[in-house]
């Protein structure tokens, strides 16, 4: 039997996988030991769902990959159920002391771009390094460079590889606007994976980001300039993307799946999904369901800061005043009832005005992304006090 088949196999027969409770495995190196195969250039390929994964929360789901469990019913709207599936701000990270990084993936659904975000940016991966010398994690290769490679059963893979410093840490961040149908990780055929060191930051549990497209990562160019996963390497916190493109819009029962992480922070950033008044859009306002969301989500997690994000404006001009002032109503009013852990960014902070932040009026492009993460960054440090 061929590599191909093997690890096919395996990827079939595998069902014991890592637990998940607050969106970071709990990983042990043996896993990654016994679930190895080598093929015949010499490459030890491990299968995904024995890694280290970060931002996949929930055991009982309908694929390994989703981002939300099996059970959302129909009174969340068919937009997260769909999207659901995707792997936004789901990551890989580990040391390795091999001296290349590889990865090998079949997206979850047909890889496409849109009009206004690249196939790269809807279905790639990207794959990042800590440079210990100056600090930070530096970008080090995409997916846009891969090669496609056939397995058994006529589907093709895309293979990536990079050069690898041992010893370095290492992110592979997952699609955006797509999932991932199989993965494996391909290192040298003596080295080992190992687990990451512990959090800078000393932050251990997620910082949980729910919302919009903007949230999901349109427009990025690649999976890491999604501003969450900015801010995850920034503050060197581990993030859970919860965005869902157009379907963010609050319903109570997503408070209720959203509770059952145990995060060290939530984000709310619904606005560009909802109306005002539920005259306007049912199902969809602020009126009907904020201010429900929010109880809900403290009442099950007591004490876990909460970030309540205006709307984005890109260019000014008070365009959502209205819905603004709404949200900060309902934050003066938690606040005047001696709610403590809130923390209410202003829309004012996250576009410069000029429009050259957004590829479209309203989605951002990298640049935006990096002002969003800065405006964002910003709220979440002063939650978690960093």
């Amino acid at each position: 039997m061929n590599i191909t088949k093997i690890v096919l196999a395996f990827s079939v027969a595998f069902t014991a996988v890592a637990a998940f409770s607050s969106g970071i495995a709990k990983w042990d190196p043996a896993m990654a030991a016994e679930g190895a195969a080598v093929d015949e250039s010499g490459v030890k390929w491990i299968e995904g769902r024995r890694l280290p994964i970060e931002g996949r929360c929930y055991d009982d789901v309908e694929h390994f990959y989703d981002r939300l469990p099996a059970n959302v019913t129909t009174n969340v709207n068919g937009g997260v159920r769909n999207m659901k599936h995707h792997t936004a701000g789901m990551l890989l990270r580990f040391t390795t002391d091999s001296d290349f990084v590889s990865v090998k993936f079949v997206n979850y659904n047909a890889s496409k771009g849109f009009y206004h975000m690249s196939e790269l940016g809807t279905s790639g991966i990207d794959i990042y390094r800590y440079d210990s010398k100056a600090g930070k994690w530096l970008f080090a290769k995409s997916s846009h460079l891969a090669k496609a490679v056939d397995l058994d059963g006529g589907e093709k893979a895309r293979v990536v590889r990079c050069p690898w410093k041992k010893g370095e840490e290492c992110i592979v961040n997952l699609p955006l606007y797509n999932g991932i149908g199989k993965l494996w990780l391909g290192v040298a055929k003596d080295a080992k994976i190992l687990p990451p060191p512990p959090r800078r930051s000393g932050i251990e549990k997620p910082v949980v980001f729910y919302g919009t497209s903007i949230t999901h990562g349109c427009s990025a160019s690649r999976a890491g300039l999604a501003f969450p996963s900015i801010i995850g390497r920034r503050l060197d916190v581990p993030i859970v993307n919860l965005g869902f493109s157009g379907s963010g819009v609050m319903e109570f029962e997503m408070s209720e799946h959203i509770a059952r992480i145990d995060a060290s922070c939530y984000v709310l950033d619904c606005l560009w999904n909802m109306s005002l008044r539920a005259s306007e859009r049912p199902l969809r306002s602020v009126e009907e369901n904020y201010e429900k969301f929010i109880r809900n989500l403290r009442a099950k997690r007591p004490g876990v800061p909460i970030v309540m994000a205006e709307q984005s404006d890109v260019f000014g001009g008070g365009r959502f005043d209205s819905k603004n002032k709404a949200v900060r109503a309902i934050y003066d009013k938690l606040v005047a009832e001696g709610w403590k852990n809130l923390v209410y960014l202003p829309a004012d902070k996250m576009f410069d005005g000029s429009g050259e932040g957004t590829v479209d009026g309203c989605h951002p492009n990298d640049l935006g992304m990096m002002t969003m993460a800065s405006a964002y960054g910003d709220a979440v440090a002063k939650a978690l006090s960093l």
